[in-house]
């Protein structure tokens, strides 16, 4: 008997907490934790990727062209191919306002801290996506904003380099918000950034129209179709033509063509193998990756998930490199499944006074597969131990002793690993890291070479000699050999 009192004490408090939460503070300081670990988290791990020489190709590519345009030069980087423009690759226009920061910070950090932030304030369009327009309550909101964070694919997007697609996320959860609040100038500032980051991306917001028409937005949604479309089948089909094939960077759709008309024919004319590629182990893994952290909810709700399918389908079957293929097949998808995941959830729960209530026992099971798959998959798991990344070894450490010895106007080939610590130069080109030391290498117009044998497949003395030997007869001569770390430095005067 005399726990009862305690009880219905405890009972009124927690009541009276879930009524501030539902009033304001729910919706003014969840999300903005979520977010700001979410940023610190991502950014964090990405700098520490960058120290310790785990970044790629991509990332280095980005980061010269970025730097040459805070340089005043054309962001032709000499990564991406000789004489291949930026914008010819996939029309990111976004990368001219990040230039402007790379005049006062670094490129490469600039870049994925951008990528960072970009990601992690995509939280807030999709709890008010959830509150505002679905009317789920806060522990309903909660869990998806939490399912986001912890979401393996978050993270990947992350620390994979950088890929100008993934900065689009929080303006497609920020379409979709807007676009249903009838708030038209932030719905079209969204639009506008969406296309800027890629242009192809224009066909997904285009069919987004049809989801607006399908609420009875007659006018939005025929502008928005009108407008994503024009802009993405005019440069794809109009403008990218008269640049010819740009690089393997440049939108390449491997046995589909290089161009998006060349995909559209081919992908009509032979169903089968369209059929067949889609089906691939690869692409139903990352389909299956993607809806599992939200127990697939999207699928309720497929009126909201479909303006990704067609393009998400091109992206499957184009051939790229295996970070650049995640973050341009994911990005689009990841916006789309939460944005089909809040109105799924909309329709399982039962309508209150105001509020859509949700089973708990829903809303636990989803917590908790994103956080299984969090620590089962995500590449910063506990697992992975991401804490050490930012730590230096004796081989990242001669590295970056071999990067300081070399001026900007150096021309250099060099190992993926030690690409970003050099990527802010006019001239800079990645040796193949598939090939043996001692196969043939491209040393034309190359006045230095750095050589990292962690790079490369197993390394004997007699191919390290051989290769030495070939640089020599070239003109080269060795200005570091470390071989205890692996690392050697050639130049020629």
């Amino acid at each position: 008997m005399s726990e009862l009192p305690i009880q219905r004490r405890l009972s009124r408090r927690l009541v009276r907490f879930q009524a501030r939460l539902e009033a304001s503070l729910g919706d003014r300081w969840i999300p903005t934790i979520v977010a700001l670990g979410l940023i610190g988290g991502l950014a964090f791990t990405s700098l520490a990727r960058i120290r310790s020489l785990g970044s790629g190709r991509d990332l280095a590519g980005y980061s010269q062209a970025v730097w040459l345009l805070a340089e005043g030069k054309l962001p032709e980087a000499s990564l991406f191919g000789d004489g291949v423009h930026v914008l010819e690759l996939h029309w990111s226009f976004i990368l001219y306002p990040l230039a402007g920061l790379a005049t006062i910070f670094p490129a490469a950090e600039m870049l994925v801290i951008a990528q960072a932030v970009f990601l992690g304030v995509a939280v807030f369009p999709l709890w008010r996506l959830a509150r505002r327009i679905a009317n789920l309550r806060v522990g309903a909101a909660t869990a998806l904003v939490m399912a986001y964070a912890l979401h393996p694919a978050t993270h990947r997007l992350a620390v994979n380099d950088f890929h100008p697609e993934s900065l689009a996320v929080p303006f497609l959860l920020g379409m979709a918000y807007f676009g249903a609040a009838k708030r038209w100038v932030p719905y079209w500032i969204c639009i506008v950034v969406i296309l800027a980051c890629r242009a192809d991306l224009g066909l997904a917001v285009a069919l987004w129209g049809f989801v607006l028409l399908g609420d009875g937005e007659r006018r939005g949604g025929l502008w928005t179709l009108g407008v994503g479309s024009v802009w993405a089948l005019g440069l794809l089909l109009v403008v990218q033509p008269l640049f010819g094939e740009a690089s393997v960077f440049g939108g390449q759709y491997g046995a589909y063509g290089d161009s998006l008309a060349e995909v559209l024919v081919n992908a009509a004319t032979d169903p089968i193998m369209l059929f067949r590629d889609l089906t691939a182990v690869d692409n139903v893994s990352l389909v299956v990756g993607l809806l599992a952290p939200v127990i697939f909810l999207p699928l309720l709700s497929l009126r909201h998930l479909l303006p990704a399918v067609p393009l998400g389908a091109i992206y499957l079957v184009t051939e790229v490199d295996d970070s650049g293929a995640f973050a341009e097949r994911s990005a689009l998808f990841m916006a789309f499944v939460f944005i089909a995941a809040v109105f799924a959830l909309s329709r399982l729960g039962d309508m209150g006074v105001d509020r859509v209530f949700v089973d708990v026992r829903l809303l636990t099971t989803v917590v908790a597969a994103a956080g299984l798959l969090f620590i089962s998959t995500s590449p910063i798991s506990p697992y992975e131990r991401p804490w050490d990344w930012g730590d230096q070894n004796s081989t990242d450490q001669a590295v970056l002793q071999a990067t300081e010895a070399l001026g900007p106007d150096i021309a250099i080939r060099a190992s993926p690993s030690a690409l970003t610590p050099l990527s802010e130069r006019f001239w800079l080109y990645a040796l193949d890291e598939s090939r043996r030391p001692d196969a043939a290498f491209d040393l034309a117009n190359t006045r230095a070479l750095l050589l990292v044998d962690r790079d490369l497949p197993a390394v004997t003395a007699e191919q390290r000699q051989a290769f030495i030997d070939v640089a020599t007869n070239a003109g080269f001569e060795v200005r570091v050999d470390d071989r205890e770390n692996g690392v050697t430095l050639f130049f020629r005067p």
